[in-house]
């Protein structure tokens, strides 16, 4: 019945888009990746790209923190906080862009505050429930120098939600990404790149339902990622990390509940945004996918999903 659902939808939808589908950006040549796991940052080069991501913060209190935080810090140490929060707790991003009492305070590891500036200082990628925030230029020397530096978000009158970040870790992964990036980019320019065949979960997915490695959604997805996401610095960062935490979220998976998850997320999220890439809605698969990512983290182990937030790079 399932399969009878999906040829239906994929026939009905693709016949009445195919007057206006949107048009697609040029092919662009494969890009190289690369991550490492310097824990308990994962380190990310591409080459063109060198950085280093940390998924998920662990609040030192995490009983009053209804956020989620992940750090990203570029090869120059220029850094952002990526921040999401409960819609029916801590509603982003509206009061949250203009409360004045929202800080963003940076201790050393001494404890000196270093920074107390407005949170929302810098806010691009504002979204119902996301919001990113440039970290201030005073960041960068404590990223090179400190051994650890701690962090806190204050929300008005709320207890200060504070995590640490080991900045010897976050040097080893930059110094790895650097070098990757160099031995990348020479790859790229002898043409040795090409992109990895396997969409892991999207494979597993299909294959619960049957569907041959031909089938219209990883032919869609593949191309969506080779075309489209492989050709921005952020879109190659999310293939990179992918590839490198998506086979242990699979393996985290109950085995009694495996083709259950898989089947659910085929449903609402595998075909929907096959879908939205063939007709050239990138932003809505790439949505699409991330809500996926987040969905598979909650099935996960804790150990895994402490490593697996990749959405919104």
């Amino acid at each position: 019945m399932l399969l009878n659902t999906r040829r239906r939808a994929i026939g009905l939808i693709l016949a009445s888009a195919a007057a206006f589908r949107l048009p697609r950006a040029s092919a662009k040549p494969a890009e190289c990746f690369g991550t490492q796991q310097v824990s308990p940052w994962v380190a990310i080069a591409s080459n063109t790209q060198a950085g280093a991501k940390l998924g998920q913060v662990a609040f030192l209190d995490p009983s009053h923190c209804d956020l989620h935080v992940e750090v990203q810090v570029s090869s120059s140490f220029e850094g952002k906080l990526v921040v999401y929060g409960d819609p029916d707790k801590t509603p982003l991003p509206k009061k949250f862009l203009i409360q004045s009492d929202n800080r963003l305070m940076v201790r050393t590891s001494t404890g000196t505050v270093a920074i107390d500036e407005p949170l929302c200082g810098v806010c691009t990628d504002i979204h119902d429930d996301k919001v990113s925030i440039i970290l201030p230029l005073a960041c960068k020397p404590l990223f090179e120098s400190e051994r650890e530096i701690e962090m806190a978000i204050k929300l008005g009158s709320k207890e200060e939600c504070r995590f640490k970040l080991n900045c010897d870790a976050l040097r080893k992964a930059i110094d790895w990404a650097v070098s990757q990036r160099d031995i990348l980019e020479k790859g790229f320019e002898d043409e040795q790149c090409t992109p990895p065949k396997g969409c892991f979960i999207t494979t597993a997915c299909c294959e619960v339902l049957g569907l041959p490695d031909t089938c219209f959604e990883l032919r869609a997805l593949r191309r969506y990622r080779d075309e489209i996401l492989a050709g921005t610095p952020d879109g190659q960062a999310a293939i990179a990390l992918y590839y490198a935490l998506a086979p242990a979220l699979l393996n985290a998976l109950e085995e009694k509940k495996r083709a259950e998850i898989l089947r659910d997320l085929y449903v609402r999220f595998i075909l929907p945004s096959a879908i939205a890439a063939h007709l050239g809605f990138d932003g809505l698969a790439f949505k699409l996918y991330q809500s996926m990512m987040q969905e598979l983290s909650a099935h996960a182990s804790p150990q895994s999903s402490r490593h697996s937030a990749l959405v919104a790079v």
